[in-house]
């Protein structure tokens, strides 16, 4: 699931390794510094260690409170762990909340939904996401089969 598409769409700074890139003024929390930090978060879900990531993620979701990154890896850590009532509510928070990386977290939440056998409520955000344009979402779906 993870190599299907990039969980790092943090937003670029227009200069990087300046100051002007800290983020909503937390010293010494760059853009980089998160984009990295999702990486390794990423990784760690990969290894099935994503109880260690948990707290990169929080800071990733605090410092980008708009993208839905940092809850998609919590949501994964979370089904990882037998929350998935608590991932699927997290999710559907982001879809409503967020304005990046949304498309990926309605992937997500489906292919969850399609594993617990909700397929009834799978199935909206499933044909929203294959009628839409060819990206990372799209092809996480498709590569689930659940077309």
């Amino acid at each position: 699931m993870l190599e299907a598409f990039d969980f790092t769409a943090l937003e670029s700074a227009a200069s990087m390794g300046h100051p002007d890139d800290q983020i909503d003024s937390s010293p010494g929390v760059s853009r980089e510094d998160l984009r990295l930090l999702c990486e390794i978060g990423v990784l760690a879900l990969a290894i099935e260690r994503g109880e260690e990531a948990m707290p990169i993620f929080r800071l990733i979701d605090q410092e980008q409170p708009h993208n839905a990154a940092g809850s998609i890896g919590m949501a994964m850590i979370e089904v990882a762990a037998g929350r998935e009532r608590d991932a699927f509510a997290r999710l559907r928070r982001s879809i409503a909340t967020r304005t990046l990386c949304v498309r990926e977290a309605k992937a997500v939440l489906a292919i969850f939904l399609m594993g617990f056998g909700r397929h009834a409520e799978a199935k909206c955000l499933r044909r929203e996401i294959l009628r839409g344009p060819d990206c990372g979402a799209r092809r996480l779906i498709q590569s689930y089969g659940v077309a």
